[in-house]
């Protein structure tokens, strides 16, 4: 029923009350006065005002929203470096000599005259000379000189650098409203005062 339509049949029952009592009361007068026989009674009563319980939906917190912020992932990490690079020196040898020894003829073999005492008279001789002979000492190349490479291994470190694993990122929460139910007592119709029949001695009712 709409509160139009209540009020209407709020009114129109006051309405008639009021006829009601309007047109009672001059009877109730007369009869009294007369002192004839009451053919009905009536008192007034209080009818109680009506309610209703009305449930509703209320907001207890409004949608929020707020950024959360998640910051950048590091870690650490060994890393090998090359600290000198591999190098090749040659070392030299030098060459290796022997010494040899040989005769060499100094003056070959000769027919000549000389002079020698024989048996106390200078005598004059054909003398016969042998070859003359030296040794000489040679240097000999047993092995010539060469070079050797020798190589030294490069040289390697290692370093802890930090490193990114993820990056910084954000993103949004959003929280939905909050509501309740709330309970409250509407009035349908309002305390009205109305002529009721009563039965009593002497009156029909």
């Amino acid at each position: 029923m709409s509160p139009h339509q209540t009020g209407g049949s709020v009114m129109r029952r006051r309405f008639w009350s009021a006829v009601t009592a309007l047109s009672i009361s001059p009877i109730l007068a007369t009869s009294a006065l007369a002192g004839g026989q009451a053919l009905s009674c009536y008192q007034q009563a209080t009818v109680p005002a009506v309610y209703k319980t009305v449930h509703q939906q209320v907001q207890v917190q409004p949608a929020s929203s707020h950024v959360v912020k998640k910051p950048a992932v590091y870690a650490y990490q060994t890393r090998r470096v090359l600290v000198q690079p591999e190098r090749v020196s040659y070392r030299k040898t030098p060459a290796v000599y022997q010494a040899q020894h040989r005769q060499v003829q100094v003056q070959p073999a000769s027919i000549g005259w000389e002079y020698r005492m024989v048996r106390g008279v200078k005598t004059l001789c054909k003398v016969k000379h042998p070859a003359v002979y030296k040794t000489v000492s040679q240097q000999v190349l047993v092995k010539p000189a060469s070079k050797v490479a020798v190589r030294q291994p490069a040289i390697y470190s290692h370093v802890k650098e930090k490193v990114l694993v993820q990056a910084a990122s954000s993103y949004v929460v959003k929280q939905p409203a909050i509501y309740k139910t709330v309970s409250r007592q509407v009035l349908v119709q309002s305390q009205r005062t109305v002529w009721r029949p009563v039965k009593v001695r002497g009156c029909r009712y």
